[in-house]
């Protein structure tokens, strides 16, 4: 697998593209027709070639009015998609404006699902702000930026996360923006430096 950056978007050639990244793609092609979404956590490390598994992908999309969740609803239910959480759209919406996520999944499968919420403070909105674009096989796919990526990876601190903040930095660091990546993690309170990420 080969990445390359030009004019800030990130290509990926020779990627094998497993059945996870069709799912991705097929959702985000849809929700993209109604608002702006970046993809957070686990599954940017293992979109770029990182070896391991997940139930969810995470996402991140600015806020939309009742009557644009209704639209996104139906055209989801229409292209075989079902939510989770409920099959009542107003429940649905609810949470959404509450704070919380709501999956979404392939009709008759639970694995895997999306795990879609509302950008809430302003780590979500910097994200969504400066979202990264990634294509690949004719795909494309709007990521958080890595320096955002790699800090809260260390922020949330399990063995997993860490792998997958240090995975990220291995792959990115002759492009990294180390001033961003240094801005990140003092916002989060944590260093990179035990796992050798150097700022």
């Amino acid at each position: 697998m080969q990445i390359r950056e030009s004019n800030g978007t990130i290509f990926i050639g020779g990627k094998v593209i497993t059945t996870l990244d069709t799912f991705v793609a097929s959702i985000v092609d849809i929700i993209e027709e109604y608002t702006n979404y970046v993809i957070v956590s686990g599954y940017v490390a293992i979109l770029f070639g990182r070896a391991r598994g997940t139930e969810d992908i995470d996402l991140l999309v600015r806020q939309i009015d009742r009557d644009t969740f209704h639209r996104l609803f139906e055209n989801l239910t229409r292209r075989g998609y079902y939510f989770l959480n409920s099959p009542n759209e107003g429940e649905l919406y609810s949470k959404l404006r509450d704070g919380l996520c709501v999956r979404i999944a392939k009709e008759e499968k639970i694995i895997p699902n999306i795990e879609m919420k509302f950008g809430k403070n302003s780590i979500d909105h910097y994200a969504l702000d400066h979202r990264r674009s990634v294509e690949f096989d004719g795909m494309r796919l709007f990521t958080s930026p890595f320096e955002l990526q790699i800090a809260y990876k260390l922020f949330l601190g399990s063995d997993k996360d860490i792998e997958d903040a240090v995975y990220l930095w291995e792959i990115f660091r002759e492009i990294l923006d180390r001033n961003l990546l240094q801005v990140c993690t003092g916002k989060l309170a944590v260093t990179g430096e035990p796992y050798g990420i150097g700022i």
